[in-house]
């Protein structure tokens, strides 16, 4: 009988086909100028979705070990600063609108800032839910939220729906988060605030357990908007198209390794709480395990079917699958790292987290600037070598973290901490 865990996992991997499906959908009924501004819209509702400083990883942090008093106050903390930074992304949204030159990309600028708002939420929320065991409750939305999401999108293809298809596509998109957080705070499968207040103590604690992250969670996404948008002003929207199945490929590949970890770190927390560290080794190599298992099965589909597949489906795109190639070796390589990099969350050590992923800021920007300044234009292949070497580049630093912290805490080491311990005390 599967358990909650793996129930879990299989409906977000679920999830993930759906997510295909709708991305298979808008490919089939828009051309690549608007899969290229759906592409920069998805950059911007990421990037606002991502913009908790240190809320979200702190709060969570928090949250896997609390009691239900402490709880309600890192709660009604956390929606306080939530409703603070949608009044920020309500403005910005607002200023973008008075900039803008038509009705529709004032509508799709208003979307975009719902849907970047709601994500944030959805984030948080998904987070309580794993932190309180409530797995079938967060199966539950997140599965009929996406179905949403499917029966919108569906609209690309009936007759006599006036809307602008890349209008219907934002829609689909920002429809999943609003759906899911409305249908969390309606089921009560989330604690809602008492109120909004602050407490300068619990917040100075909260902000020391996630800000750092929250440096490093942004800079992933940074580093997506400054591509997007650099493709865009320089090449063009519909280049940015091209790599729409690119990005679809990322953002799918990613997500399983990311539903894995989101379950196995609270018990490695409980575990290295609890001072018992062969538990908490064997959580790190288990979760390595199925990491593994899962870049390797990725890595054949994509050899071996990707292809085929594509060219029965959607045939137009075959070319397009160049940039995925490109891509896939260092981002099976990010993933790799990732169990590794998961240590620092659970001992709230994040030095290498900075230079790791501020090494992958800094290579953007010296990069994409350095071409602007000398009038140098990077190519598409460019670009997605560019990202895969970035990604690489971050694996190797996080890797090089984890050995030197394991060196520090030998729980966090592969093999027998016991037999480590002893090793280092000879």
């Amino acid at each position: 009988m599967m358990n909650s865990r793996s129930a879990y996992v299989a409906i977000g991997l679920g999830v993930n086909v759906l997510m295909l499906v709708r991305g298979v959908a808008m490919m089939t009924a828009l051309g690549y100028a608007d899969l290229g501004l759906i592409a920069l819209v998805q950059a911007a509702i990421l990037f606002s979705g991502m913009l908790h400083f240190g809320l979200l990883n702190g709060g969570y942090r928090l949250l896997c070990h609390a009691g239900p008093k402490y709880k309600q106050r890192i709660i009604d903390l956390a929606y306080t600063g939530f409703a603070i930074i949608a009044g920020i992304i309500a403005l910005v949204a607002l200023a973008a609108s008075i900039w803008l030159d038509s009705s529709l990309y004032r509508l799709i600028a208003a979307l975009t800032a719902l849907g970047g708002i709601c994500s944030l939420l959805r984030a948080w929320m998904m987070n309580e839910m794993v932190a309180a065991g409530r797995l079938k409750a967060a199966n539950l939305i997140n599965g009929a939220s996406m179905l949403v999401s499917l029966a919108v999108v569906a609209l690309l293809f009936v007759n006599g729906v006036n809307a602008d298809p890349a209008l219907i596509a934002v829609a689909s998109i920002a429809i999943q988060p609003v759906l899911f957080a409305t249908l969390s705070l309606a089921s009560g499968a989330v604690l809602r605030p008492k109120g909004l207040r602050y407490s300068k103590r619990l917040g100075g604690v909260v902000f020391r357990a996630g800000f750092t992250l929250f440096l490093t969670s942004i800079a992933i996404q940074f580093n997506s908007l400054i591509e997007r948008t650099y493709v865009s002003s320089e090449l063009g929207l519909e280049p940015l198209g091209r790599l729409y199945l690119a990005f679809l490929f990322l953002t799918l590949f990613q997500m399983a390794p990311n539903l894995v970890q989101q379950v196995f770190l609270p018990g490695i927390v409980r575990h290295w709480k609890a001072g018992e560290a062969s538990a908490t080794s064997r959580e790190l190599r288990n979760l390595l395990g199925i990491t593994l298992g899962y870049c390797t099965a990725a890595a054949l589909a994509l050899w071996l079917l990707a292809e085929p597949l594509l060219g029965l489906v959607l045939p137009k795109y075959v070319p397009d699958l160049r940039w995925v190639y490109l891509l896939a070796p260092g981002l099976i390589a990010f993933a790799l790292s990732a169990p590794f990099a998961l240590t620092y969350n659970v001992v709230i050590d994040y030095t290498w987290y900075i230079v790791a992923y501020g090494a992958g800021v800094v290579a953007t920007l010296l990069t994409f600037g350095g071409a602007l300044l000398v009038g140098e234009t990077f190519s598409l292949d460019g670009v997605i070598i560019l990202r895969s070497g970035i990604y690489a580049l971050m694996a190797v630093l996080l890797v090089i973290g984890w050995w030197r912290l394991s060196r520090r805490h030998p729980a966090f080491r592969l093999f027998s901490p016991q037999l480590a311990a002893n090793r280092a005390s000879v």
